[in-house]
């Protein structure tokens, strides 16, 4: 079973690692919803091949994303987790509508523990997007 600190730790440090500007996510995701027309993109990182479903096709993001699911393997090990506690790991942008750039944004980050124990945490936009907070929930499934 997955330390409860550990897996609030993972899902705080890939949501902020998602958020900046070391991600290489930005300006990608965001000129990516802009052309789809979405203030808000979500995948499921753990797969093959990382890419919101809703989101025109751009490699620089695919490369991206490819990078942050690597990210997400180190931010694990470095905690000592094996790969297996960890089954399933969300993560949604939001953009606000009326932004006047395609960096900032909140982003959220959900993760399913191999034990079903979910931890949702949400970074908030320096700005902040209405609705999303950066507070930490913890839920069971």
């Amino acid at each position: 079973m997955p330390s409860i600190n550990l897996l609030r730790s993972v899902a705080h440090n890939i949501a902020h690692h998602a958020q900046s500007c070391m991600s290489w996510l930005h300006p990608d995701m965001g000129e990516a919803c802009r052309l789809a027309s979405v203030t808000c993109a979500d995948f499921e990182l753990l797969t093959e091949q990382p890419y919101p479903s809703m989101l025109p096709r751009s490699e620089p993001l695919a490369l991206a994303l490819q990078g942050l699911q690597t990210k997400f393997w180190e931010i694990l090990h470095l905690t000592g987790l094996p790969r297996e506690s960890v089954q399933s790991v969300r993560l949604e942008f939001y953009f606000s509508p009326s932004r006047s750039d395609d960096y900032s944004c909140a982003v959220r980050a959900v993760i399913t523990a191999s034990d079903g124990k979910v931890f949702d945490k949400r970074i908030a936009e320096v700005g902040s997007v209405p609705g999303v907070s950066g507070t930490y929930v913890e839920t069971r499934s």
